[in-house]
């Protein structure tokens, strides 16, 4: 079966700008892996680095993720090909007015989002992702209204409109300090280096950890429990992991379509000249 992330002219679309226009849910893992045993914050920090590159350098193939169903969710990004000197503040800036004038907001989401074929040929200086209930037109609709600004003066090249693929991961541990805990976590910065960004929330006598971004191989899930458990002094098997919203659609990952060799190459409407 072939892949149409980046083929499809539904789904893939590169506008040409010069003259064209155109907390609560944690319910654990219905088959989470073993945690891994208990080691050194050292130890454990080179470890995470290494899983979470593990997959996710180009040519490699998907993670290991078994952590799917509603924790993988599909969303709609916007990405963004420039020049070298490309004012990258004034093209977001651009792209969240548009948005909000159609009552939308965009969020920030690590460029690893893209499958590794996409970053062979395009790595994204702006890279944003719509709400997890956007469609592939409107993302068409926000840059139609962007290129009619003449953003090509800010330095774009070509935008992009892509599905993704995007863990959405709460993990949730109760403890005496939550408080304590999570600060903990921050300076240990196991948690910050296999996650990149993260946001927590203290209720009571529960931390929560909530994750979107890209798809995050079970080792790597595995060592993120660890580093949350451990300054809680608890077993990491206590650590539950879960979606972050218990509405919409999940992700099948056993479904899905491996990543192929599809190229950026000849499916982009470049600019032209007039």
């Amino acid at each position: 079966m072939r892949r149409t992330l980046l083929i499809a002219p539904a789904v893939l679309l590169a506008f040409s700008l010069a003259g064209c226009t155109g907390g609560g849910q944690a319910s654990p893992a219905a088959n989470p892996a073993p945690a891994p045993p208990t080691s050194s914050p050292a130890n454990t920090a080179d470890r995470v680095l290494a899983q979470a590159e593990e997959g996710q350098d180009l040519g490699n193939g998907r993670p290991t993720v078994s952590y799917d169903g509603l924790m993988v969710r599909r969303r709609v990004v916007i990405a963004v090909h420039t020049g070298l000197d490309a004012d990258v503040a004034g093209i977001r800036k651009r792209l969240d007015a548009a948005a909000a004038a159609r009552g939308t907001a965009l969020s920030a989401v690590s460029p690893d989002v893209l499958e590794p074929a996409v970053l062979q040929q395009m790595v994204p200086e702006v890279i944003v992702a719509l709400p997890s209930t956007a469609t592939p037109d409107d993302g068409r609709t926000i840059v139609r209204a962007v290129t009619e600004e003449d953003t090509g003066k800010l330095g774009v090249k070509n935008f992009y409109v892509l599905p993704v693929l995007v863990h959405d991961l709460r993990f949730n541990v109760a403890t005496a300090d939550p408080g304590a805990v999570s600060a903990a976590v921050d300076r240990e910065g196991i948690v910050s280096d296999a996650l990149g960004n993260y946001s927590t929330q203290v209720r009571g006598g529960q931390l929560s950890i909530s994750y979107t971004g890209p798809l995050l191989g079970d080792e790597t899930v595995e060592s993120v429990r660890e580093g949350i458990s451990r300054p809680a002094h608890i077993p990491a098997a206590n650590v539950s992991v879960g979606p972050r919203s218990a509405s919409g659609t999940g992700v099948d990952m056993a479904a899905e379509p491996p990543w192929d060799a599809e190229r950026l190459e000849g499916q982009a409407i470049h600019p032209h000249t007039e």
